[in-house]
């Protein structure tokens, strides 16, 4: 068996579930924004104007780290930007200088990877005006409509301490605010998300199911706690949750994919293969990634030309990936006849 997998992304989540696809990236900042941090990964985007159109001039973006502080770069004329070199750890791919837009703080998550190298995650940011009001939810939760006033203002300034990063100034205020409203659903999953964010996953997992304990069928706590517990490794628990979320909300493809990672490794090969071709459906062309993870799927069942295809596909849509030319490498090792090794690793 041949050591080839696909690359698979680490997605973060944050209350408003902000999906990550793979974008193609300009020739012209192709030498530039290597972060030297020591890594091999890419994180590269797309800045959008707040009417959907992208940005058509530069506009400053920092990548920040607890560990190594800001490195500042910009989008291009075309509103597109990329940091190389990430080594692995917690990140935040910031906006704050357009003082005529809201400060953006996005997280990403990059981890270990031991398949091909250079790993891209990739996040699309839509601007918005500062004077735009928050859009109120269609469904208030129960246990939000009991939130008193002041439970409600330390809420939200939990989630302007998430806008610059301090997350843990927002579990401060989260947990303030649960103290006035203990059954204030949206804090409860909003703390689980921001221990998330600080990688304190036993405590994210207590927080949204203390939320689901309020309301067993809220769609948000249910796909949190998912991603959590497929975090944990806790697969067979994962599935169950992961479950029950797309039974809630059939079309979510970031449950269908996590499901369908999450029966990966319960080498449950077809059901995963169902789950991410919903994930790719419902996803559209923000679940590029599902067909590198299906390849990944087909290549663990031994299917070299579905793994083929796949990659493929994932070519065709982003043939400007950064790693475009070890994916077509890895394409070449899947049509070369195998050979006997004796120094594979097993997987």
């Amino acid at each position: 068996m041949r050591t080839v997998c696909a690359i698979v992304a680490k997605i973060t989540l944050p209350l408003l579930l902000v999906w990550f696809s793979y974008a193609q990236i300009p020739h012209s900042m192709t030498e530039a924004n290597n972060v030297n941090w020591g890594g091999t990964n890419y994180i590269v985007g797309t800045v959008f104007w707040p009417n959907g159109k992208r940005v058509d001039t530069r506009i400053p973006v920092k990548l920040r780290s607890d560990l190594r502080g800001d490195y500042t770069s910009s989008t291009d004329d075309s509103g597109q930007f990329i940091f190389g070199g990430v080594p692995e750890g917690r990140y935040w791919v910031v906006l704050d200088t357009e003082k005529e837009f809201e400060s953006i703080a996005q997280p990403v998550e990059v981890i270990l990877s031991n398949v091909f190298p250079k790993p891209v995650y990739t996040l699309m940011i839509r601007l918005a005006d500062r004077h735009e009001k928050v859009q109120k939810p269609a469904v208030i939760h129960s246990g939000d409509a009991e939130a008193s006033k002041k439970a409600d203002l330390l809420f939200k300034e939990a989630l302007e301490l998430s806008k610059v990063s301090d997350h843990q100034g927002a579990v401060e205020k989260l947990k303030l605010s649960l103290a006035e409203n203990p059954k204030f659903l949206s804090a409860l999953n909003e703390l689980g998300v921001q221990y998330m964010k600080l990688n304190e996953l036993e405590e994210a997992d207590e927080a949204f199911k203390a939320a689901l304990k309020i309301n067993a069928d809220s769609y948000e706590p249910l796909v949190n706690r998912g991603i959590t517990l497929f975090r944990l490794k806790k697969f067979t628990d994962a599935e169950s949750i992961l479950q029950a979320a797309i039974t809630i909300k059939s079309e979510s493809a970031v449950a269908h994919y996590y499901l369908g990672r999450t029966r990966i490794s319960l080498e449950k090969y077809e059901a995963a293969e169902t789950e991410l071709n919903a994930a790719i459906k419902f996803g559209g062309d923000d679940m590029k990634e599902g067909h590198r993870m299906l390849a990944n799927l087909f290549i663990k069942k031994g299917d070299d030309n579905r793994a083929i295809e796949e990659l493929e596909v994932y070519l065709r849509l982003v043939p400007g990936a950064p790693d475009a030319d070890d994916l077509r490498n890895v394409i070449v090792q899947l049509k070369t006849p195998h050979q006997p090794s004796s120094n594979v690793k097993p997987q």
